[in-house]
């Protein structure tokens, strides 16, 4: 029984092809090609039979995140089953495995062809489709050959390398919320840690669906993303040689005639952007809402049905926020301001359409503000005719107010402003003030702040922004206000962790002066970043924009971010000309390839990658020409970057908080 290993699209026409599509739509069609085609198309299956799609939770969060049912239906799946649960038997259909290359879901495999009272005859057809997410090891393959009645029944065993799944068009991530990833990345002193080889392994599936067989950079100041990109480069090298008909770009045999390059970073090294408030709309609705898996539950406003004039009433609504959202997409990126404003223009313009109405008239009494949600819903009662794009624009106009009413109920005006001063160094108008001053304003928003988790939050920005408190006098004080519980106290002291000291040390130049954190980091493009936003409110950038600005214009410096293997030319594969490749990782994983055969790349290794990050993202590959993809082990709110460091922790080598 040979195993197969099959890219994402195998023949080497699709090369073309590739450049213009999305993350997202590879994926899509990878799925769809080399595993429900394939199994639809095969001589073993009979015409018009249908076939059980049986999957375990990763392969269905794999599935979920990039086709729908329908695209299922239309190739002859009937069902989409769990494999861990309970099932019916379809005895006349095909049966399609997708899981993951893991014991627990190969056993259960296993279970669903031998044997037992509870059970009699097998619970599929002859016909057996076995597809992999990721590499299977030998150990598993031999518990699968052990297993004669389903050994007899396989058609088809690939590796489809699609172990990730996709953000959104640009974007992946690992899934990866197990409360001991940080301890296992930060802490564990295992030379083979087994979470390195696992967050490897996926990022080697995800070049291998782009086609990339990349250089890979990596801060030279940063043990762990060395050890992680010398661990990938292995593992990539192993996967180009048992896999002979896979090609990438720069092979020398298809239209893109350059390597892409893959950067490494780590999420120690830019601690301070998951904690400060972003108010662009995607980051809004993941900090201030409550969002599970793009899935929101929001307050709907309903205008009275009974007689006009009647009250207005509000009813819960599940909205679903991702790339199939055409508004969404448009939206995410934009300041919170903007999305409201922008909104209100479509629905004024629907309005205007409808000629002479009395709605039309007391709409455009509003001179150009922004619309209020009873203007809205009236609006969406009035004209039914337009009833589905008014309401995919009422719905984001109702998510967008709930954000900002969060904004108002939170004090975030006051608070961002004392964050951003804390984060650049400078005030809005672009002065330093003294850093007493600061911490004044500090504790008096701790006095007035109810919730604890955010009187944390502010804190932490203090710290890491400056580096350190100027005494432990001070970080006594700014804790006895803060007022912690166990568990926050815990969090905060695992900062140190993260290589962020609380406690300046004594020798530190910058003792008691206030600083900006980019500039503590040596970043010579703050300034410029800095003043890229029109809103007071967003003038931090995150670390990793002036990194992909850098890569994008090829001044990436190679003795700050070598390569595993020597570099071509470093100037002109990072360049932006036709024939150049730049690709760069951000935290755990990411990657990149460019239009114009111009390619970027950007992976988080560690430690996840926040909101401001994957914005900063796209708003580098729209100003360089450069398409940029970028992931994580998964995305951070800054509630689940606090979640993470409270968990920093070894196993049984501390008391729960």
């Amino acid at each position: 029984m040979p195993r197969n290993m099959s890219s994402s699209l195998a023949s080497s026409t699709a090369s073309a092809t590739i450049q213009h599509q999305s993350l997202r739509q590879i994926v899509q069609q990878s799925l769809l090609q080399s595993v429900i085609q394939s199994s639809e198309s095969s001589p073993h299956r009979t015409p018009n039979q249908w076939m059980v799609l049986v999957v375990d939770p990763e392969s269905l969060r794999v599935i979920s995140s990039s086709i729908g049912m329908y695209n299922l239906m239309e190739h002859h799946v009937s069902i989409v089953e769990n494999l861990s649960k309970k099932r019916a038997p379809f005895k006349d259909q095909c049966v399609i495995y997708l899981m993951e290359p893991k014991e627990e879901s190969v056993v259960q495999l296993i279970r669903d062809w031998t044997p037992c009272k509870e059970r009699k005859g097998p619970l599929y057809g002859n016909a057996v489709f076995l597809f992999f997410l990721g590499r299977l090891d030998d150990k598993l393959f031999g518990l699968i050959k052990g297993c004669k009645e389903l050994v007899k029944r396989i058609k088809v065993l690939k590796e489809v390398n699609l172990d990730f799944l996709t953000k959104d068009a640009q974007a992946y991530h690992f899934d990866m919320k197990e409360p001991n990833v940080y301890a296992e990345l930060y802490l564990s002193k295992s030379k083979d840690n087994p979470m390195h080889h696992a967050i490897m392994s996926k990022l080697v599936t995800v070049c291998a669906t782009l086609n990339e067989y990349p250089h890979i950079r990596y801060p030279a100041n940063n043990k762990l993303c060395k050890q992680l990109a010398f661990l990938f480069q292995q593992k990539m090298n192993e996967f180009v040689g048992s896999n002979r008909e896979w090609w990438y770009n720069g092979d020398g045999l298809h239209p893109n005639s350059e390597r892409a390059t893959l950067l490494l970073l780590d999420r120690k090294d830019d601690c301070l952007s998951p904690l400060i408030h972003e108010f662009t709309y995607e980051a809004m609705v993941n900090d201030l809402l409550p969002i599970d898996d793009d899935r929101i539950t929001y307050e709907s406003v309903n205008v009275g049905t009974a007689k006009e004039g009647s009250q207005e009433a509000t009813s819960k609504m599940d909205a679903l926020l991702n790339d199939n959202d055409e508004v969404w997409v448009e939206l995410k990126g934009k300041h919170i301001a903007d999305v409201i404003q922008t909104l209100s223009n479509k629905i004024r313009e629907i309005v205007d359409s409808s000629s002479g109405s009395m709605l039309g008239k007391n709409i455009k009494q509003a001179n150009g503000k922004a619309l209020s949600l009873n203007q809205m819903a009236k609006a969406l009662k009035a004209l039914p005719e337009y009833r589905e794009i008014m309401s995919k624009l009422s719905q984001h106009m109702q998510i967008a107010h709930q954000c900002m009413d969060a904004f108002g109920s939170q004090g975030l005006l006051e608070l961002s402003e004392l964050e951003q001063t804390l984060a650049t160094g400078k005030t809005d108008e672009g002065r330093s003030p003294k850093l007493k001053l600061l911490l004044g304003q500090t504790v008096e928003e701790f006095r007035k702040q109810p919730n604890s988790l955010m009187r944390l939050r502010l804190l932490a920005i203090v710290i890491v922004s400056q580096r350190g408190l100027g005494s432990d006098s001070d970080l006594q004080k700014l804790l006895g206000e803060a007022n912690l519980s166990r568990k926050e106290l815990a969090a905060l002291q695992n900062l140190e962790k993260m290589g962020c000291p609380l406690v300046q040390k004594k020798s530190a130049d910058s003792k008691g002066k206030l600083i900006g954190f980019l500039k503590s980091k040596g970043v010579d493009s703050y300034v410029q970043a800095e003043s890229d936003s029109e809103y007071s409110s967003s003038r931090y950038v995150c670390l990793l924009k002036p990194i992909l600005e850098q890569a994008a214009s090829g001044k990436l410096n190679v003795n700050e971010y070598p390569s595993v293997m020597p570099l071509p030319d470093a100037e002109t594969m990072l360049g932006q000309s036709a024939s150049g490749a730049a690709k760069s990782v951000r935290k755990v994983s990411g990657t990149a390839s460019s239009k114009w055969q111009t390619k970027s790349a950007a992976s988080s290794a560690t430690g996840g990658m926040c909101y401001s990050e994957l914005r900063s993202a796209r708003e580098v590959m729209n100003a360089s020409g450069t398409e940029v993809v970028v992931g994580a082990t998964r995305f951070i709110s800054p509630e689940n970057f606090l979640f993470d460091l409270n968990n920093l922790r070894l196993r049984g080598s501390e008391e729960e908080a």
